[in-house]
């Protein structure tokens, strides 16, 4: 099974609440979620075929591992948005910090 990954320089809360952001400003339907363990499980309202994302802490350095797997046979919902989600991902975080910078100031 083909997975796509990226490490994120923040803690897990911070990246799955961007996260759920990222997934409903896409479109993409929320099917399965388990905050604690750190996985989600997305598919597209009109295709078959789901999507399952894994945040996975890494010791002591307030990073977060995101990797993105097709959770059915049919991946071609992963082909289409494996990295679509980690890029908007990234934009999403970014754009976060911009706003907090700024009202701090």
């Amino acid at each position: 099974m083909d997975s796509q990954a990226k490490c994120f320089p923040y803690e897990k809360s911070i990246v799955i609440n961007a996260l759920y952001d990222t997934i409903e400003a896409l479109g993409l339907r929320l099917d399965r979620s388990n905050s604690a363990r750190g996985m989600l499980v997305v598919s597209e309202p009109s295709r078959t075929g789901r999507i399952r994302i894994t945040l996975e802490p890494v010791d002591r350095t307030n990073q977060t591992i995101i990797t993105i797997y097709p959770e059915d046979v049919d991946e071609s919902i992963f082909a289409t948005w494996n990295a679509i989600i980690l890029d908007e991902l990234s934009g999403t975080i970014h754009r976060a910090r911009c706003a907090k910078r700024e009202k701090s100031e």
